[in-house]
């Protein structure tokens, strides 16, 4: 039987906030033939035990935390939706957000890649729902700290699409994992999320190999998710998980003398915002890991610098 939507969780931990999301589910999909299938990555929580209470859900337990993309990959293959929707566990759906990824999937079928718009608990927009496409310029702004320095400028910080502020819906080159829903058949055509990625840049490769085959990520102002980005992990964990995938995305879709320059670049943005930041005079931005974040994430750069595969990531098979 082929459902409208299949909405995939994966979970770890999650018995903090699992139950408001599966709540908010449960308004959001009134009238939509729809399911809820949840993969937990071996919580050592109550997080099974929330989920049981919840009936309509499917459970896969896994023995062991296989990562966030490969947890997908397992949830989408038991589903039985036209689209599946990857949405975190620590989110709250607004009650026509289903509803309008729908609309927005028959009005633009060919965009077959949706994205949600994420909202922080006070309402702020959250602006990586959607980012453009990490290049060579973009990380050498970042290396050479001008993101940084000139924020809110196209030519310093492209990858945050300045100028926008997310209120209206447009094509864009990345959408964030974290409310996503993808197109069945485009999913299949692109054999899922690319499994070297164990969490973080995992969306950003499916979109990038998606625009490959010409399809055009959408992202849906009127789809709003709350989400408290950032409750889980620490500043400093976080930007090292972050550049552990930067890393593992160019070695895996860029030519090796480009995914090498681009890891210098990583290291060298990295290395001055710890070090300015050292000095007090490299400031933060607003809604940025705090200086002290960078600091931790130069000293763990032997975590990060070679991706989640270390020495033998190979380059996606053209």
């Amino acid at each position: 039987m082929t459902l409208d939507v299949s909405v995939l969780i994966v979970t770890y931990n999650s018995d903090r906030y699992i139950a408001d999301c599966l709540t908010s589910l449960a308004t959001a999909l009134k009238g939509v033939d729809a399911e809820i299938l949840v993969y937990d990555n071996a919580s050592n929580d109550d997080t099974l035990r929330t989920v049981a209470d919840f009936p309509g859900v499917r459970v896969i337990a896994g023995d062991a935390n296989i990562g966030f993309a490969a947890a997908c990959n397992r949830l989408a293959a038991q589903s039985h939706g036209r689209y599946l929707w990857f949405l975190n566990p620590d989110t709250r759906v607004r009650a026509e957000a289903v509803r309008e990824l729908l609309k927005a999937a028959d009005h633009f079928p060919s965009a077959k890649l949706y994205g949600a718009r994420t909202v922080a608990p006070d309402g702020r927009t959250v602006m990586g729902s959607a980012q453009g496409e990490m290049t060579l310029w973009s990380l050498t702004c970042f290396a050479t700290g001008v993101s940084t320095v000139f924020p809110g400028r196209r030519w310093a910080d492209p990858e945050s699409i300045p100028g926008w502020d997310r209120a209206t819906t447009r094509h864009v080159p990345m959408l964030s994992g974290g409310a996503l829903m993808v197109s069945r058949a485009a999913w299949d055509r692109l054999g899922g999320f690319d499994e070297r990625y164990f969490m973080y840049a995992e969306d950003a490769d499916l979109c990038a190999r998606a625009r490959r085959l010409r399809y055009a990520p959408l992202f849906v102002a009127p789809a709003i998710v709350e989400h408290e980005v950032g409750g889980s992990s620490s500043a400093g964990g976080k930007v090292v998980l972050l550049h552990r995938g930067k890393v593992t995305y160019a070695r895996a879709l860029w030519s090796p003398l480009r995914a090498a320059l681009g890891v210098r670049l990583l290291l060298v943005g990295v290395a001055l915002r710890a070090y300015a930041s050292r000095l007090g005079v490299f400031p933060d931005r607003p809604g940025r890991s705090a200086g002290h974040a960078w600091a931790e994430a130069w000293n763990r750069r032997r975590e990060w610098r070679h991706g989640w595969e270390g020495e033998k990531a190979l380059r996606r098979a053209p």
